[in-house]
């Protein structure tokens, strides 16, 4: 499928299946990629031939990320999902975008054929509105997992991304609103193979925005 010899795959996790997890391991080690696994919370129990990073108690998605590409060592860094909705074939494509494409500092995977209640979908399409408004930049997924960036950019604005969901709407609002040049790709997305989402569709909804406004007419 690809050399993946210049990128760091982060995969946080938190109550997913540890066999997707080591599945997503073991295919991305075999093309040479550097791989993360965040286990925020000691929450599941993961095969004892795989390396893993974990915290005693769960601290947020985006704090485990933050964790994830500060240990990375290569240049590139990809997110990756770990409840199985993420394909490897679309970490390499959008690795070998990015590589392409000049003086790109990040690439999303927008989710094109995303299943989600109504509810989510409006308030997902509500936020990109409004970001896009703000950041004159359209966004048609704000908030994807998915995404392939420069490690040193995504370190410098470490302090001011969001600890918990809203971290990628801080990483894209930030890298948006500075004036990087930034790219969209479609990627595939699976059902869901364990489990529910831990998204508060409310709560989080709020946190999104707040970034959003705060990182967007901050900067």
């Amino acid at each position: 499928m690809g050399n993946l010899s210049g990128l760091s795959v982060v995969i946080p996790c938190f109550r997913e299946d540890p066999m997707i997890v080591a599945t997503l391991y073991t295919e991305l080690t075999a093309q040479q990629a550097e791989v993360i696994v965040i286990d925020d919370g000691n929450s599941m129990n993961m095969p004892n031939n795989m390396p893993y990073i974990t915290y005693p108690a769960h601290v947020g998605y985006g704090y485990a990320i933050k964790q994830g590409i500060k240990k990375a060592t290569r240049d590139i860094v990809c997110t990756c999902d770990s409840d199985g909705q993420h394909q490897i074939k679309d970490i390499v494509n959008l690795y070998n975008v990015y590589k392409t494409i000049s003086d790109c500092k990040m690439v999303i995977g927008q989710r094109w054929n995303i299943k989600e209640s109504s509810i989510r979908w409006i308030g997902r399409k509500i936020l990109n509105f409004i970001a896009s408004l703000i950041s004159s930049h359209y966004h048609p997924d704000l908030n994807s997992g998915m995404r392939v960036f420069d490690r040193q950019m995504a370190l410098a604005y470490s302090p001011i991304l969001c600890d918990t969901f809203s971290f990628t709407t801080s990483l894209t609002m930030s890298v948006v609103t500075d004036g990087h040049k930034t790219c969209t790709v479609p990627i595939d997305v699976k059902p869901r193979i364990n489990g529910k989402s831990n998204v508060n569709v409310v709560k989080d909804g709020f946190v999104t925005l707040y970034y959003i406004l705060w990182v967007g007419l901050a900067l």
